[in-house]
C-alpha cells in the first residue's frame, strides 16, 4: 500500500506491534552497531491514538525513551516503515545524547564536551534547547543518514520519510 492511501488500519494494536516490532528492533540494532547504546532501552509502543493525521506514523517522546507508532504504519510500504522508524531512533538518538548534535554544512556533526567547566559546551546547550522544530526534524534525518549511510527522502502523497526516493525534508513540514 502506498503512503496514505488507507488512514486507517483494521488491525489491532497487537497484530501491528507483531508486524512491527522486528522492523524496529532491526533499526534499533543498527543504531547500537553505530554505538548508540542508549537506545538499547528505548521503549517501542504501538498506540492507536497516534494517527492523528494523514502523515502522523510516529513519534519520539523528548526524554528519547519511547517511540509510539500508530497502527497503520503497519499498512505502509517497506520502505516507509524502515524510514519513519529510522527517523525516530534518530530522534530518540538526539534526545538520549542532548547537544552532541548540530547541524553543519555537511549535514550532522557529532561534538563532544571537553571538560566539565566546557564554556562553549554551556553556549551549544542553550542553542539546543531553542532549536526550531525544523532544525529538530532535519537533525533527526541527519543522525540516521550516519547511521544508515544514506539520506532520507520524503516521498508519497504525504511526504513520508524512507531510503529509496524523494526529497529532502521540506521545511515547515508537520
Amino acid at each position: 500500500m502506498s503512503a496514505c492511501a488507507k488512514v486507517e488500519s483494521d488491525l489491532s494494536v497487537e497484530d501491528a506491534y507483531g508486524i512491527l516490532l522486528p522492523f524496529a528492533e532491526e533499526v534499533r540494532e543498527l543504531y547500537l552497531d553505530a554505538g548508540f547504546v542508549a537506545v538499547k532501552k528505548v521503549e517501542f509502543t504501538v498506540s492507536r491514538a497516534m494517527h492523528d493525521t494523514a502523515r502522523h506514523f510516529a513519534a519520539c517522546e523528548t526524554s528519547g525513551r519511547r517511540i509510539l507508532v500508530a497502527p497503520e504504519l503497519a499498512e505502509l510500504d517497506h520502505p516507509f516503515v524502515v524510514g519513519i522508524l529510522a527517523h525516530e531512533f534518530g530522534h530518540a538518538v538526539d534526545f538520549l545524547y542532548p547537544v552532541e548534535f548540530a547541524l553543519g554544512r555537511g549535514g550532522v556533526v557529532r561534538r563532544r564536551r571537553a571538560s566539565e567547566s566546557d564554556t562553549q559546551w554551556v553556549r551549544w546547550t542553550k542553542a539546543w534547547e531553542q532549536r526550531s522544530d525544523d532544525v529538530v526534524e532535519q537533525t533527526a534525518d541527519g543522525i540516521a543518514e550516519k547511521v544508515w549511510g544514506a539520506p532520507i527522502g520524503y516521498a508519497g502523497p504525504c511526504l513520508l520519510q524512507n531510503f529509496q526516493i524523494g526529497q529532502r525534508r521540506p521545511v515547515g513540514l508537520r
